[in-house]
């Protein structure tokens, strides 16, 4: 398992990943032979259960890369046992208020500053092997607790969920941004609100991060100075390889 911030630190750029969304272990290896640097696995939009993602995070970090999980929902019932499971970090989706940001993240936080539990003996302890010091240290300085502000009213206010002291990353999401302002990534105002996004967590000390569909998305925001930029999906790139493989193969 990584000191994930300081990694992020010590790489002085941004860091490039993708979604995990398709449930097989294969699938992870062949993301870490291709040179990801993190996956994030996600509970929001693909059928993971917790056993799997617990696999899926022993995989990746076994791959070399650092293992993030997408939260499926705002109930916080499942950042336990993901931290005990030795994930990087947690990402909390469409964010609705800065209540809800400091609920969430606080949960990710041991007592006293936060409300998350000691587990020692989970694989975060290393089943209680880790000492307690560095287990407790990795857990609040190392574990990435980033919120996902996906409409107008929330980037906008980005400042305000930087201020919080739980939370330790942004992370602009442009698809649900589009439903709420139809104004798609590509948009001038977009491209604006998504370099003041960069710029207010790097003011902050904190970081970043974008999903972009394509590897040309990927460099603007990698130019912006994102911290965390993810480009595609596995299902995704698995999907277009194939049909550009049979519409080369049956081409005439």
């Amino acid at each position: 398992m990584k000191q994930f911030l300081e990694f992020c630190a010590a790489r002085g750029g941004s860091l490039l990943g993708t979604w995990l969304k398709l449930p097989t272990l294969a699938t992870v290896e062949m993301l870490g032979r291709a040179g990801f640097d993190f996956l994030v696995i996600d509970m929001e939009h693909a059928p993971h259960s917790l056993d799997q993602v617990y696999q899926f995070i022993f995989a990746t970090q076994a791959s070399g890369m650092a293992a993030l999980v997408r939260l499926p929902d705002h109930s916080g019932s499942d950042i336990q046992r993901l931290l005990d499971s030795g994930a990087d970090g947690l990402l909390a989706p469409r964010m609705t208020s800065v209540e809800t940001a400091e609920r969430l993240t606080r949960q990710m936080v041991f007592s006293p500053k936060g409300e998350r539990g000691l587990g020692t003996t989970s694989r975060a302890g290393s089943w209680g092997q880790t000492p307690m010091a560095d287990y407790l240290k990795r857990g609040d300085e190392q574990c990435l607790r980033m919120v996902q502000l996906e409409s107008w009213d929330t980037v906008t206010a980005v400042e305000d969920y930087l201020a919080i002291p739980t939370v330790n990353g942004v992370f602009v999401g442009h698809g649900d941004l589009y439903l709420s302002s139809g104004k798609p990534s590509s948009a001038p105002e977009v491209r604006e609100l998504t370099q003041r996004v960069a710029a207010a967590a790097r003011s902050a000390g904190k970081l970043s991060g974008a999903a972009a569909a394509t590897p040309e998305e990927a460099r603007i925001y990698t130019e912006m100075g994102y911290s965390l930029v993810m480009v595609s999906n596995d299902a995704t790139i698995f999907a277009k390889a194939a049909a550009a493989a049979v519409a080369e193969a049956r081409a005439k």
